[in-house]
């Protein structure tokens, strides 16, 4: 299974809060280019000065809005789950959102096989349909079933980061043990929204079931 330490080393300049993410022992070799690709983007904005404030935060969260942005490189979307060709790829955040602007302004800079990414932050009762990638934050967990609910027959990645996400219903839930990010995937709930899954994703998550 794939994962992410969150170690903290107060002699590592590269962030401000001195946290830093380095690559789980068990990664494999298939994914090792994203890894790579996440860590460094992590530590390139976490090494910005306006990236963070002088209080210490916590690396989680610029990690997972990594994953969020390297799951659209293996996960394929119907072409009807876009308005045209050019339509940009939309990562919305359900309620209170818990990324860094900084963070999300520099995932607006990337493009998805010729869609602009465009991250938007959304209430629970707003059209979640017309986004590609739906991520629920844990302050929104109450809301989290009808959310799951009311996406079915959509195309959109439900992600979450609350126990149970994946197992009822949502496709992709990160994890934090032991200061490592995780994530399970529910592989009958992407087919159920017409997504394909690399298998090469498949084969470093942790498979749940409903």
């Amino acid at each position: 299974m794939m994962n992410i330490w969150l170690q903290k080393n107060n002699s590592d300049t590269r962030s401000r809060s001195g946290w830093r993410s380095v690559p789980g022992g068990d990664s494999r070799q298939i994914w090792r280019g994203t890894v790579f690709g996440i860590i460094a983007f992590c530590l390139f904005l976490i090494a910005s000065p306006s990236a963070f404030s002088q209080k210490e935060e916590s690396a989680e969260y610029p990690v997972k809005l990594a994953f969020l942005y390297n799951f659209t490189k293996f996960v394929e979307w119907p072409p009807e789950s876009y308005r045209d060709p050019s339509a940009p790829l939309l990562i919305c955040i359900v309620g209170h959102d818990p990324f860094s602007q900084v963070l999300e302004g520099e995932l607006r800079t990337r493009n998805v096989g010729g869609h602009p990414v465009e991250v938007r932050t959304l209430k629970p009762n707003d059209r979640l349909s017309l986004c590609q990638i739906v991520f629920v934050p844990a302050t929104e967990k109450q809301h989290a079933d009808k959310i799951v609910s009311g996406l079915k027959g959509s195309s959109t990645l439900t992600v979450g980061e609350t126990d149970g996400f994946a197992v009822q219903g949502g496709i992709i839930n990160l994890t934090v043990e032991a200061n490592k990010v995780h994530f399970e995937v529910n592989r009958l709930a992407a087919e159920r929204a017409g997504l394909k899954i690399s298998s090469r994703l498949l084969s470093i998550a942790k498979l749940v079931h409903e």
